[in-house]
């Protein structure tokens, strides 16, 4: 990036445009403090529900051109207008998944983001976003209704399906990169209060991010009430952390 003024040349215009809104200030004042972004695109390949809008929010404020959506994926047309994109589009394995490989060779000065979390934490959100809750009543198993289309279904093999993606294609993605270009790839769980300011500091070394003041973090799609699910659903997901699915799952692809 490339700072067409000063800082306090910035600092000053960021004080007297203040009224706007501190983030729409941000957004303003950092895409000139900063110059047109000079970089690679961003793609962030992470699944959804890994804190996708608060780090798309939070980049943002740097004065990227940020999209939050799925469209892009397969559109290069919309890619040409975006410096940073986010939010993953696919539940379970070969389904609708973002294809980094093609990424990675056809934008070589690119960078990648893995978005990830706490499994069990993750699977409650993503639940939560299904439509799931205590009063919801577990259809039978079926495999046909695995599909992108119905991944809201109400199924425990849904529930399956939807751990075991997410360990197939997160290592899926650790192991390409770590083969062909490691130091195109940050991984960072943003939703990890511990490590959240040490993953940002990262973040922001990784994408030469420059701020003419601190940028907060935004919490997008914070839930505060408690999330309780059916007793027979709750006992199967016990179940699938204690048989480590995970674990189960890679011996399933190596075999």
């Amino acid at each position: 990036m490339n700072a067409n003024c000063d800082s306090m040349d910035v600092t000053r215009i960021y004080n007297a445009i203040q009224s706007r809104g501190k983030r729409n200030t941000l957004k303003i004042v950092n895409r000139l403090y900063n110059g047109s972004y000079e970089g690679g695109k961003i793609f962030c390949i992470g699944l959804h529900k890994t804190g996708t809008s608060t780090l798309a929010h939070f980049v943002e404020c740097f004065g990227l051109k940020v999209t939050h959506s799925v469209d892009w994926i397969d559109n290069p047309s919309k890619i040409s207008k975006y410096d940073f994109f986010s939010d993953g589009g696919s539940h379970f394995d070969g389904m609708n998944e973002i294809d980094y490989k093609w990424l990675f060779y056809e934008y070589p000065d690119a960078l990648f983001i893995l978005q990830t979390r706490d499994t069990r934490k993750w699977l409650m959100s993503k639940l939560r976003h299904a439509g799931w809750n205590e009063e919801t009543c577990p259809e039978p198993d079926d495999i046909a209704k695995i599909s992108q289309e119905n991944w809201r279904g109400k199924t425990l093999l849904h529930i399956q399906k939807y751990v075991e993606h997410k360990s197939n294609y997160e290592r899926s993605i650790r192991e390409f990169f770590e083969e062909n270009g490691k130091d195109r790839l940050y991984e960072i769980d943003i939703t990890d209060k511990m490590k959240q300011e040490k993953y940002l500091k990262g973040l922001k070394s990784f994408l030469n991010l420059r701020s003419v003041v601190p940028v907060e973090l935004p919490h997008s799609n914070r839930l505060r009430n408690s999330f309780k699910l059916p007793p027979e659903v709750s006992d199967f997901i016990e179940k699938l952390f204690d048989e480590d699915i995970t674990e189960s799952s890679a011996k399933n692809q190596a075999s």
